[in-house]
């Protein structure tokens, strides 16, 4: 076995949701500039890169990073199912989508829409991957013990049916309970890749609607 990530490195190069505001990163001390050391600052959105989106997201009701326990975030029995969604003209997962058979102890589900491929492109952000809010209860059916779902795709809301993602948003983190993981790099997963194990680590902060996660993969060789 051995430990990859699934996560990208943040970078001022990658598109935010929507084209909006990216990480911004300064250089305030610099040993090549004589300085003792070398130091970074940076801001962003919590919603920007890998990141996971907790139920305050989108109810004042909901409960925030900080409701969380750390086992929450360790995933032992993993599915993968691929989707390739890159040349189909309907880019929202719905129901129909998740009729397959599943192990009935999944705790995360992992999304391949083969979209890694694009995300140096503008369609990226422009025409990405969303859901149906008929996806989430269909899902949580199938896989009872689910906690996650994590993919490809810069965001759960298909950027053009930006009204219908807020509501699949509340359907996936609140009505069933399930935390989104956004922008997951899935350029090393196959259809051979097996994974033991999943940690998703998100920078924690006071009461988060949302934080940028580093996601640790064991796979199976």
């Amino acid at each position: 076995m051995s430990w990859i990530f699934l996560s990208y490195e943040l970078s001022d190069e990658i598109s935010g949701y929507g084209d909006g505001d990216r990480i911004k990163i300064k250089k305030s001390r610099e040993i090549c500039c004589g300085d003792s050391s070398n130091n970074t600052e940076f801001w962003m959105p919590t919603h920007f890169g890998t990141h996971m989106d907790f139920p305050f997201h989108f109810s004042q009701a909901g409960k925030s990073q900080s409701g969380y326990k750390a086992d929450q975030f360790i995933f032992k029995n993993i599915f993968i199912q691929f989707l390739d969604l890159k040349e189909r003209e309907d880019k929202l997962m719905g129901a129909e989508d998740f009729n397959q058979n599943y192990p009935a102890d999944i705790d995360i589900l992992i999304i391949k829409t083969y979209y890694s491929d694009l995300r140096s492109q503008e369609i990226y952000w422009k025409n990405n991957p969303g859901f149906q809010p008929s996806a989430a209860k269909k899902i949580k059916e199938k896989m009872p013990q689910l906690k996650a779902i994590a993919f490809d795709s810069i965001s759960l809301t298909n950027f053009q049916n930006r009204e219908l993602g807020r509501i699949a948003h509340k359907a996936f983190l609140m009505e069933q309970d399930i935390l989104v993981i956004e922008d997951v790099n899935l350029s090393q997963i196959n259809q051979t890749t097996k994974i033991a194990e999943l940690i998703v680590s998100p920078l924690r902060m006071v009461n988060a609607d949302g934080a940028p996660v580093t996601i640790f993969a064991k796979v199976i060789q």
